[in-house]
């Protein structure tokens, strides 16, 4: 079969975002399967929200193309929602040939011209007599078709390889993937939706480290980032998705605390993203389904079989870009890796607030009240803090910490951010079946956890610490 030119391979890429941007929309209903009459309600749901439609200038979805995406999946598996090609494709419609040689034309003089430009230049070319409006859709979908996207066209002539790092840790992606439902801890009877945090390094496409929890907030992203350091030592880069969560000033600052240089993407950006977004397919294509089968029901077991599924699946098959297996391709580089002080580490990820003494020498943090040394009153001094942990506050000024401060009254033991968290649930539960493939999993994870002697219980640390 000979090879794919450089236009197949972005049309494959550009198809293969459309279809993970319509299985996202129907996944909860194929993994909760629900009575019709509710089927009808979460369509409802789904189609009355706004989205960020890969390719396309829509926001919304309706009912009849969700329901063609759900029977399309359902006959064909996650492929059938890829875009089907035309019958007609190759053949220009709606748009004169002369008129697209020109855009052409128009583009490859000048490759950073927008379709928008395109369609102004056109309008006002004396030797073209338009019979209509050009649409800039249509002329992009021409334009894409030809290969003459501003992106291959910028391109150099050599063949098209997908960027990578030469090293471990030079670069980690991070981002986070809605996951299954399960049994609601706080309300019996109700499901509620796990939400994964995950780092993948962009040399080797190993993941440092991925974990599920009930939201997406910075105490969450913290961890998985720590444990990552912790697990596979520091990266010299954040890749990371433009959600809020990743923007937060205390997670700059650790970042920062740690000589880690942090990157956004754009607010839609697939082909920066690309390897952490095909891993989050293979999670749902590989373990989401065996986590329906399984019927695990608490999210320790679902991380459990998470960590299980990385280290004896994921980690060792081969990849088909890189022709070695994550771990092999990590451990090859592996002289080239830091490995972080764990002080520093702790450090790093203390929160940080400013406050004002009062003239009594006194402060408020988070509704405590502590006393600080009288030099600092009426002076504005820097309080780094464990979030879990409020009865232990540095004091810092001018980057210099002046030790702790001393508790006079404390109410609350934890931030407020930490205590909106919905608790973890305990032990996971004993497995249903013994031919249940992820209980399995587990349990060979385990047995080689117990084998590496002196190795750290990353699956037994507790969630509420930092």
């Amino acid at each position: 079969m000979p090879p794919k030119t450089t236009a197949h391979a972005e049309e494959d890429e550009r198809n293969t975002e459309i279809a993970l941007f319509r299985y996202g929309l129907i996944a909860p209903l194929l993994f909760s399967p629900l009575p019709t009459g509710q089927v009808e309600r979460a369509l409802r749901q789904i189609a009355s929200q706004n989205y960020t439609i890969p390719y396309s200038t829509r926001k919304r979805i309706g009912i009849t193309t969700l329901r063609r995406y759900l029977k399309q999946y359902r006959a064909g598996g996650f492929d059938a929602l890829r875009p089907q090609e035309r019958a007609d494709k190759g053949v220009p419609r709606a748009l004169a040939p002369e008129v697209l040689a020109k855009a052409i034309a128009l583009r490859q003089e000048q490759p950073d011209r927008t379709t928008p430009m395109l369609v102004e230049l056109l309008k006002r070319d004396p030797e073209l007599k338009l019979s209509q409006p050009l649409n800039a859709h249509t002329l992009t979908s021409h334009l894409r078709q030809k290969g003459k996207t501003r992106r291959i066209l910028a391109q150099s002539p050599r063949a098209f390889h997908r960027f990578e790092r030469e090293a471990p840790n030079e670069l980690w992606q991070g981002d986070t993937m809605v996951g299954p439902w399960l049994p609601d801890p706080n309300q019996p009877g109700k499901k509620k939706r796990a939400h994964l945090f995950c780092f993948i390094d962009d040399h080797s496409r190993l993941v440092p480290h991925a974990e599920f929890f009930w939201e997406e907030a910075l105490p969450r992203l913290e961890r998985v980032l720590k444990i990552g350091i912790l697990k596979r030592g520091l990266p010299k880069k954040l890749y990371l998705d433009n959600g809020a969560v990743f923007h937060a000033t205390q997670f700059a600052a650790a970042c920062a605390s740690l000589g880690v240089e942090c990157r956004h993407t754009a607010p839609y950006s697939p082909e920066s993203k690309g390897k952490i977004e095909r891993f989050f397919e293979t999670t749902r294509l590989m373990l989401l389904p065996e986590v329906e089968t399984s019927g695990i029901a608490t999210l320790s077991e679902l991380n459990e079989s998470l960590w299980a599924w990385l280290e004896l699946v994921y980690h060792r098959k081969v990849h088909s870009e890189t022709g070695q297996s994550p771990l092999e391709r990590f451990q090859a580089g592996i002289a080239q890796v830091r490995q972080a002080d764990p002080e520093v580490l702790r450090k790093a990820f203390l929160w940080r607030e400013k406050r004002k003494v009062r003239k009594d020498g006194r402060i408020e943090l988070q509704g405590n009240t502590y006393r600080v040394d009288p030099q600092f009153v009426s002076r504005q001094i820097e309080l780094r803090f464990d979030p879990f942990d409020l009865s232990l506050l540095e004091v810092w000024l001018d980057n210099i910490c002046f030790g702790t401060a001393n508790v006079v009254q404390q109410g609350r033991e934890k931030h407020i951010a930490v205590e909106r968290l919905t608790p973890q649930p305990s032990a996971p539960t004993q497995p249903k079946s013994s031919l249940d493939y992820l209980a399995v999993l587990r349990a060979e994870y385990q047995q080689l956890q117990r084998q590496q002697a002196g190795s750290l219980r990353f699956s037994q640390l507790p969630l509420e610490t930092k």
